[in-house]
């Protein structure tokens, strides 16, 4: 059996309406949406349009029904992920009025430390479906905010978001850029972060954000500007300086997949320096992120990687720049009237939030918060 929730409360207060002003409008006593509001009314029909209509919203937004049992139907994200038993929690949110669930693998080091809100119970694999037991209240679930991208920083913005308007939670999907903007494009995250620079036009990002969604409005919001370069041993032993030295027989190269921000910007650089790629010995030894390039560096697995510089300080590095790149957050335009957009915005203007990323070293926050474009 089925029980009826309510997300009424929560999008009166986005839309910045009082209890009395709501009910006015869809011509109900205070009373009456006070009831709805805590779930212990159901609406009727006229009622549930009615509200619907002054909130700009879809009625499912604000009424639907939760099984007793408490499980979610929602949408599996990753193009072509494998489903596992190594994948038992996930990452849920509500985008563009569905469930999406992000699977926070057992051998990622970063989601073991990521607190779930939902336990993976079975999937259907035909239709990428996968049953869920929610950890929180669908309430909770439902302000959720899904950002991807490779930067570290993403997890300081997180932070100061929580921080700043308890309850809003900002999750981070740890993907590379271009598959941060196709995990957008596939509405399995509000936001994407990117930083790729377009060598035809000269500019960052905005190349392939006309590219990935053509037509479709879009706002583009700095970030910051980011340092990428060599993550090498402390004291550099191997002496790698420039992009040529990582072509030397001696030297263990570990790489980025296609599409990272950090792997277009090392195949620039050996073009640029007329070296083959079939020269650098790890060209093709793949890992997923920053930390993780970092952390091979560390261990003594590979002698260099190209890193954002605060990946590199991490893990206790010396650090070659090579490049600044400038790290942006995108989403559409419509969503840029959600208040969640509104805050994420607001963070990255706070002097908070800028004086905690700069203090990691290899940021430049003095354009955070800027929209650089809204693309039409």
């Amino acid at each position: 059996m089925a029980r009826l929730e309510s997300g009424l409360r929560r999008a009166r207060l986005r839309s910045g309406l009082k209890q009395g002003e709501l009910a006015e409008r869809a011509g109900i006593s205070r009373q009456t949406l006070s009831v709805l509001e805590s779930g212990r009314g159901q609406p009727a029909t006229l009622i549930a349009l009615r509200l619907a209509r002054v909130l700009g919203c879809r009625v499912e937004e604000l009424f639907w029904l939760r099984d007793e049992g408490g499980e979610l139907t929602a949408e599996l994200a990753g193009e072509g992920r494998p489903r596992t038993a190594k994948a038992d929690r996930a990452l849920v949110a509500n985008v563009a009025n569905r469930w999406v669930a992000h699977p926070l693998s057992r051998e990622d080091p970063l989601a073991l430390t990521t607190p779930a809100d939902a336990l993976l119970v079975r999937s259907r694999q035909a239709d990428s479906l996968v049953r869920l037991r929610p950890l929180r209240s669908l309430e909770a679930l439902l302000a959720n905010v899904l950002v991807s991208g490779c930067d570290p920083g993403l997890a300081v913005l997180a932070g100061r978001v929580e921080d700043r308007w308890p309850g809003q939670r900002l999750c981070w999907i740890p993907l590379s850029s271009d598959a941060s903007l196709k995990a957008l494009g596939r509405g399995h995250v509000h936001v994407a972060g990117a930083h790729l620079f377009d060598e035809e036009t000269g500019e960052y990002n905005l190349p392939f954000v006309r590219r990935a969604f053509g037509g479709r409005p879009m706002v583009v919001v700095t970030f910051a500007h980011l340092e990428e370069g060599f993550a090498v041993a402390k004291g550099n032993p191997m002496k790698i300086r420039k992009p040529e030295d990582i072509a030397r027989s001696e030297v263990r190269f570990v790489n980025r997949e296609p599409g990272a921000g950090a792997r277009r910007l090392l195949d620039r650089l050996l073009r640029k320096a007329r070296v083959p790629s079939s020269a650098v010995k790890g060209y093709g030894k793949l890992l997923g992120g920053h930390l993780q390039i970092s952390q091979a560096v560390a261990m003594g697995a590979a002698d260099a990687g190209i890193v954002a510089r605060s990946a590199a300080i991490a893990h206790g590095l010396d650090f070659v720049p090579l490049s600044e790149e400038r790290f942006d957050l995108v989403f559409p335009k419509e969503w840029s009237a959600d208040v969640r957009a509104t805050r994420i915005v607001e963070t990255l203007e706070g002097r908070a939030f800028r004086r905690e990323l700069a203090s990691l070293g290899g940021y430049d926050t003095r354009q955070s918060g800027q929209v650089v474009t809204e693309l039409r």
